[in-house]
């Protein structure tokens, strides 16, 4: 059956370890930065993703950029204008598009450039003008760029619920990336009737009744950033990887682990238990569940506040 809806370069889906608000596999610390979640004073210039010979299919990359420029605005005063050309590349944008989650990584690993660094074509252009391959020493210096802004700012992303509930409240902390069928654009007010969102085809400012996906990206001044051992998702015995190297840095800057590899295996689940013994557990029955039947398996949402309380108080 054909689509009834045309696609301008969003593809659906999350990756398997992208952070989803409210669910086990993690959700980044809620702060209130603005109580009315109206983001349209600080939105910045409106901007078009395509030309009269093509279009870039870099909706994603326009929305997200959009977003941290209006975040970096609201925090700093300052309205800076940066490449898209840079990310939509950098992320490996298809002639389809790219993912969400594709682009705000792109962003927290190469870091932003201005316009004036890699601007779009000068004349009239084609999808494959737009994304040519950045020719050396531009390639170099621009990753040089890249990695200064990153020296400032850090950068955070995670999926939300698409409903309108979660998204008036999420708009209290940053201006959102949605999705409608075909299209990625900036949320940046929300009502119970309707979303407000800021767009790359004229008009640039719409509404719609309904999203279908939803990503926050969130960024902080980097003397604000969040604990790099912060404990951001749920852990359970069996697991392995680059979280469970997180749970084992901060148990050991809290002075319970000292261990290699990257696996909760019985020897991490002792230590988690001992800590939750003394620092989680407050009564008898908790006490006596966890030493003789949980025996530190896993590690849930209160524990990890707790150890995240912790870790702040040694900062």
């Amino acid at each position: 059956m054909k689509n009834k809806f045309k696609n301008y370069g969003v593809l659906l889906g999350d990756h398997i370890n992208t952070y989803r608000a409210g669910a086990v596999k993690g959700v980044l610390p809620f702060e209130e930065r603005n109580p009315s979640g109206d983001w349209e004073s600080v939105l910045p210039a409106e901007e078009t993703q395509f030309n009269d010979e093509g279009d870039s299919m870099s909706c994603v990359t326009f929305a997200e950029l959009n977003g941290v420029e209006t975040q970096e605005k609201a925090q700093t005063g300052t309205y800076v204008e940066y490449s898209d050309r840079w990310i939509a590349k950098m992320s490996e944008t298809t002639p389809e598009g790219n993912y969400l989650w594709k682009v705000a990584e792109a962003i927290r690993k190469y870091g932003l450039v201005k316009e004036e660094s890699y601007p779009r074509p000068q004349t009239k252009w084609t999808w494959g003008e737009y994304h040519k391959e950045i020719p050396e020493p531009l390639l170099v210096q621009l990753k040089a760029e890249g990695q200064e802004w990153l020296k400032k700012w850090d950068v955070k992303y995670e999926s939300i619920d698409f409903n309108k509930t979660s998204l008036m409240k999420h708009l209290k902390m940053t201006p959102l990336t949605v999705v409608i069928p075909g299209h990625a654009i900036l949320n940046f007010r929300t009502t119970a009737q309707v979303v407000h969102y800021f767009d790359t085809y004229p008009p640039h400012k719409k509404t719609t009744s309904s999203v279908i996906q939803a990503m926050k990206i969130v960024l902080y001044k980097k003397e604000q950033a969040l604990d790099p051992d912060m404990l951001l998702i749920d852990l359970k015995f069996g697991d392995k990887g680059s979280q469970v190297l997180r749970l084992k840095r901060a148990l050991t800057r809290l002075g319970w682990f000292s261990a290699e590899g990257d696996t909760y295996n019985e020897h991490l689940s002792k230590v988690v238990m001992s800590y939750k013994l003394a620092n989680v557990h407050d009564n008898i029955w908790a006490r006596f569940w966890e030493k003789y039947v949980y025996q530190g398996r896993n590690i849930n949402s209160r524990d990890r506040e707790n150890i995240n309380n912790n870790l702040a108080k040694r900062k």
